[in-house]
């Protein structure tokens, strides 16, 4: 297949709404803990405070999906992590800089956090928004009018709505202590009764929400949680009967004992990878390369975008490295087309919001429903949340626009996004990650030999899981490489496999620790 007949492949559906229910409690989380910290940024008249204020309270959207315990390991490690980003646009826009160097140190500036940011999210394993957030924390503080003297109070400011953001993501564990778990089996659950019948596409979802599922558990997957996702694997491979799903999920849902699985607790707690930051750092691999693109996108998107005369040159370098936080080329050419036609759509609406942002009464209730807008349509269309996110950058700027009218606002946004995103693919596209091939190629051996030789469920699946992995590396990019292409007929090889070892024990085997992928 040719290249442009790939790219055009790749952005066939950027429309399609994905399916599942709407993240209420998310949302609402996230617009708390968004709107608590600026709202008291402007009632004490101090709009240089409210950015980093904003983005230390989006330490809230990292590891929701994860336990409780990990979670906050999670969040606080990504709020340090976003103070030292701030910190770093801070002192770049302290420093008196004049002439070329008022250039190139911010775009150096921007591209070194995209680059550390990238890398560490990757390998620590935070999910959406992954390195975004901390290269728009980098470049916004760039161009905020700052003196030395308040340094302190920006980091103050961001540490502090760091941690309210920490307190109000995990606000539910005085609901339920389990909610996480149970609501990633409920997932898993529901996938797998929707993937009835032989519809490639609904039991790759299901797979994919097993696979969630299992890395949400953890340790915990040999308790009755564990037992159903054994089940629901062997209703998905095993054809087993699935009337059990069906009655377990209002318990799922409740804050009650959930009653055990029909073939027991699990037996074998997941393999899954563990986060290994600084083991990735000392081993050359597959996570410097995608880390090497976005610092290089970032850095040159804010160079370009600054020689083209354009105003707010960090939307160009958060343009990129949002397309380039998708892991292959396909997938960032599909990421990019969706930015930008959810920014061009964004920007009729952002252009009413601002001119009724006349007051911070009413910047703050603009802000927190695009905030919340942004978080219910985000997991649904990456499309439809850009259109809320670029309604929430038009509004936040007015908060030190220093005047700059809607017109100029509307076209640098369109512009620097529109550079940014396509210098995003331009990267991904010549930028190759052999070390990604590399690591599928073993991931596949290691199936094979699974498939061929083993006799136990629990060191399959791990392979699987192992291959899924790294499959989705290269995903879309069959262009360039035949390997993802023959991972999913070896994955589909080997849930066959795995559903015929269920199909026989009527359950699992074994109580060994499963190998690490």
């Amino acid at each position: 297949m040719s290249l442009p007949a790939h790219l055009h492949r790749s952005v066939r559906g950027w429309s399609r709404i994905a399916p599942g229910r709407h993240p209420w409690w998310a949302a609402g989380s996230a617009t708390t803990a968004l709107a608590l910290p600026l709202a008291v940024a402007l009632a004490a008249d101090a709009p240089l405070l409210a950015a980093p204020a904003t983005f230390g309270a989006l330490t809230s959207l990292y590891g929701r999906h994860e336990v409780y315990a990990r979670r906050w390991r999670t969040q606080a490690w990504t709020g340090l992590g976003l103070t030292l980003a701030v910190l770093a646009g801070a002192v770049a826009a302290a420093l008196p800089l004049t002439g070329w160097a008022d250039v190139v140190v911010p775009a150096a500036v921007v591209a070194l956090v995209a680059t550390v940011a990238k890398f560490t999210t990757d390998a620590a394993r935070t999910g959406p928004p992954g390195g975004l957030i901390p290269v728009f924390a980098a470049g916004t503080l760039t161009a905020e009018p700052l003196r030395g003297g308040d340094l302190p109070a920006v980091a103050a400011v961001t540490l502090a709505c760091a941690a309210l953001g920490v307190a109000v993501s995990g606000a539910a564990v005085l609901w339920r202590t389990d909610g996480p778990e149970r609501v990633a089996v409920a997932r898993a659950v529901g996938a797998v009764l929707g993937a009835g019948g032989h519809d490639a596409s609904a039991r790759h979802r299901a797979s994919t929400a097993l696979h969630a599922a299992w890395a949400v558990l953890g340790p915990r997957a040999r308790g009755p949680l564990g037992g159903w996702l054994v089940h629901a694997e062997r209703v998905l491979h095993a054809r087993a009967d699935a009337a059990p799903l069906r009655a377990v999920l209002p318990a799922l849902a409740g804050r009650g004992p959930v009653p055990a699985a029909p073939s027991g607790p699990a037996p074998v707690p997941l393999a899954w990878p563990r986060r290994r930051v600084w083991t990735a750092l000392r081993t050359p691999g597959v996570l410097h390369v995608p880390a090497l693109r976005v610092g290089l996108a970032c850095g040159a998107a804010v160079l370009v975008a600054t020689a083209l005369g354009f105003g707010h040159v960090y939307w160009a370098a958060v343009g990129a490295a949002a397309a380039l936080q998708a892991p292959s080329a396909g997938l960032t050419t599909q990421r990019a087309v969706q930015r930008g036609a959810g920014t061009l759509v964004g920007v009729v609406l952002a252009a009413l919001l601002v001119h009724l942002a006349t007051d911070d009464v009413r910047v703050w209730v603009l802000t927190v429903v695009c905030m919340f807008a942004v978080e219910l349509c985000m997991p649904r269309n990456y499309a439809l949340g850009t259109v809320a996110i670029t309604g929430l950058s038009l509004v936040l700027t007015r908060l030190g626009a220093h005047g700059a009218g809607v017109e100029r606002l509307v076209v640098d946004r369109v512009g620097d996004t529109v550079l940014g995103v396509a210098l995003g693919v331009v990267v991904a596209v010549l930028v190759r990650n052999r070390y990604a091939h590399h690591a599928l190629e073993r991931a596949l051996e290691q199936t094979r030999d699974s498939v061929a030789g083993t006799a136990e469920p629990h060191v399959l699946r791990a392979r699987l899981l192992a291959l899924a992995e790294a499959r989705t590396l290269l995903e879309d990019d069959e262009w360039r490489v035949p390997a993802p292409r023959a991972a999913r007929a070896d994955e589909h090889d080997g849930y066959r496999r795995l559903g015929d070892l269920l199909r026989a024990d009527g359950g699992e085997r074994g109580t060994h620790r499963a190998p690490r992928p």
